[in-house]
């Protein structure tokens, strides 16, 4: 396979002000993101409201499980 140079892009001071105000702003949202789970996971069971978080069929189910016995989970009962 015969490979080519690459395309030079031209980039003036405005579009690399404006990628590193993205960057910066996907990195705040990210820091924000650990925090809000952090706190979520300090205060599990306190009661908080989580109906705005994502439904994950996964995680719901685990929660399932772990509420149930072992003969639940069996069918025994």
């Amino acid at each position: 396979m015969i490979r080519r140079n690459p395309t030079l892009i031209a980039m003036t001071d405005m579009d690399v002000q404006e990628i590193r105000r993205l960057v910066e702003q996907k990195k705040k949202e990210t820091e924000a993101a650990a925090t809000l789970a952090a706190n979520m996971s300090n205060t599990k069971g306190k009661g908080k409201d989580t109906s705005h978080l994502p439904y994950v069929a996964a995680e719901d189910s685990k929660r399932k499980r772990d509420g149930m016995s072992r003969d639940e989970r069996l069918g025994l009962r």
